[in-house]
C-alpha cells in the first residue's frame, strides 16, 4: 500500500486501539477474551397484530458494539497461540465464487485500510453449532434454511456441527479448546431470553456479529468465529402466526448477513436495510455484498 498508506493505517489502528482501551477501562473487567474485536448489530422487528414484517415500518437498531480490543499482530494473551490449521482447510476455495450477483446498496461491518471488506476464509468451512434451549417450533429448520441461502449467495461453505449447551453471552471467547478442541470455536447460534440478554430486549429480534484477528497487523484482518443471538419470545410469537416462518427466516438471514460481514443500509429494497416494509428475501445489494464478503483470500497463518 506504500509507506504513506501504511503510516495512515497504523495511525488508524492506534486511534481504534485507544478508543477501545477506553471502553475496556470503563467496563472495568479484565476478561481473558480481550484483544479480539467483536462486531454486533441488532435489528428491531415489531410484531403487528395481523402480519409480521409486511405492514408498517421496521426500525433497526444501528448501534455498533465494540466489546474487547483488537489484536494488532502481537501475541494475544487470550489466545496464547493460534489454533492449528483445521484438517478441512484447503489451498483453494471450497465453493466457487459468486460472480453473477446483481448490484445494489450494501455496506460492510469492517474494512481494511485499502477499503476491502474483512471476510471469513473461503478456503475452509464456517462451522456452526446451535443451542436448542428455548428453540421455537421449527427453529432448527429456520436456521438451516437461512444458512443455506446465505451460503449460496456468498459462496461460503457452512458446516453444521450439531447441538451445543454453550450459552450465548455478551463476550464470547473465540477459542475454547476444552469444549471444541484445538480450533477456533464454531459460530454459535441460539435463542436467548431478553431479560438475561438485554441486547435483544423489546422488539429487537436478534443480534449477530463476528470476532476478528489481524496476525500481521493492518491488512491481515479476518473473521474467525461469531454468534447469532435470537430473541426467544419474538420467534415464538412469529412462528405461531400464519406465514410467520418465512418472516422469521428473514430475521435469521439478516443476522447471518451481519455475521459474515454486512452492515445496515438505508435502501428499503434490501434485507440488510435499516428499515424494512416487508422484504423477506435477499435484495440485489444484499447479494452483491454477500458475494463480496465471500470473495476473501485464503489464510495459512491462522
Amino acid at each position: 500500500m506504500g509507506l504513506v498508506g501504511w503510516m495512515q493505517a497504523r495511525r488508524r489502528y492506534r486511534e481504534m486501539e485507544r478508543r477501545l482501551a477506553t471502553l475496556d477501562r470503563l467496563d472495568g473487567r479484565d476478561r481473558a477474551s480481550r484483544r479480539i474485536v467483536t462486531l454486533r448489530l441488532g435489528r428491531r422487528w415489531p410484531l403487528r397484530d395481523q402480519v409480521i414484517m409486511v405492514v408498517g415500518c421496521l426500525v433497526t437498531v444501528a448501534a455498533l458494539v465494540f466489546l474487547p480490543v483488537t489484536n494488532l499482530g502481537r501475541t494475544d494473551p487470550a489466545v496464547h497461540r493460534y489454533p492449528a490449521l483445521p484438517s478441512d482447510a484447503a489451498a483453494t476455495r471450497i465453493l466457487p465464487p459468486v460472480t453473477n450477483a446483481p448490484t445494489g446498496a450494501h455496506a460492510f461491518m469492517m474494512t481494511t485500510a485499502d477499503g476491502k471488506p474483512v471476510t471469513y476464509d473461503p478456503c475452509r468451512p464456517i462451522h456452526y453449532v446451535v443451542n436448542l434451549t428455548g428453540m421455537p417450533s421449527g427453529g432448527l429448520e429456520l436456521v438451516r434454511s437461512a444458512v443455506e441461502k446465505v451460503g449460496a449467495a456468498s459462496g461460503l461453505a457452512f458446516v453444521e456441527d450439531g447441538a451445543t449447551l454453550e450459552p450465548l453471552v455478551k463476550v464470547r471467547a473465540p477459542r475454547q479448546p476444552q469444549r471444541y478442541g484445538d480450533r477456533w470455536a464454531p459460530v454459535l447460534i441460539g435463542w436467548v431470553d431478553a431479560a438475561k440478554f438485554p441486547l435483544v430486549s423489546g422488539d429487537v429480534a436478534g443480534v449477530g456479529g463476528s470476532s476478528v484477528v489481524a496476525p500481521e497487523g493492518p491488512g491481515s484482518e479476518r473473521y474467525i468465529s461469531g454468534q447469532v443471538a435470537l430473541n426467544r419470545d419474538w420467534f415464538t410469537a412469529a412462528v405461531a402466526r400464519t406465514g410467520g416462518d418465512v418472516n422469521a427466516r428473514a430475521v435469521v438471514m439478516h443476522e447471518l448477513g451481519h455475521l459474515v460481514g454486512l452492515a445496515h443500509v438505508r435502501d428499503p429494497g434490501e434485507l440488510m436495510a435499516e428499515s424494512n416494509s416487508g422484504l423477506t428475501d435477499l435484495g440485489p445489494g444484499d447479494r452483491q455484498g454477500l458475494a463480496a464478503v465471500g470473495a476473501g483470500r485464503c489464510h495459512t497463518d491462522t
